[in-house]
């Protein structure tokens, strides 16, 4: 795959609250859906082999997120997802939401490797780092960042 992987959310009535607005909570789970498409589709590794069978898990050490517009019933949201920092077991991923071109919220997190045998921080694996430098290098433009002069 080449450059951004974007994941697509259709606003579901399940996810809006009486207004019909997207409750915020319910972008934290597109958001993690993003994380489990971009693993499986956009860097070709099954998300669920790599937490059922590797038995590594991916979750949320942190997250942070500014909301710009609400996003409706029957929407489709897109979230961009950008890699910001890789460490040893850890990841800094960027998310940034639209609707139909109009900015509508932007989230940075962190997800930490950690092993589902013991909840510990695991480096990652050399493999994945390769993959995941990769992505970073053929991926767009990080909106917000500032231009190196």
């Amino acid at each position: 795959m080449s450059g951004t992987f974007v994941s697509k959310s259709v606003v579901r009535f399940n996810h809006t609250d009486p207004a019909s607005y997207v409750f915020f909570p319910r972008y934290f789970e597109m958001i993690q859906a993003a994380v489990e498409d971009w693993f499986t589709l956009g860097m070709g590794i099954n998300y669920a082999d790599l937490v059922n069978h590797d038995r590594l898990g991916l979750p949320t050490a942190r997250t942070e997120c500014e909301f710009a517009r609400p996003s409706r019933l029957g929407e489709t949201v897109e979230l961009a997802l950008y890699v910001t920092r890789i460490g040893n077991s850890s990841l800094e991923v960027l998310f940034d939401g639209s609707v139909g071109g109009e900015h509508r919220l932007r989230a940075r997190s962190v997800l930490v490797f950690i092993s589902l045998e013991d909840g510990r921080p695991r480096p990652i694996p050399p493999s994945m780092r390769i993959q995941l430098e990769a992505y970073r290098a053929r991926q767009g433009a990080v909106p917000g960042a500032k231009a190196d002069t």
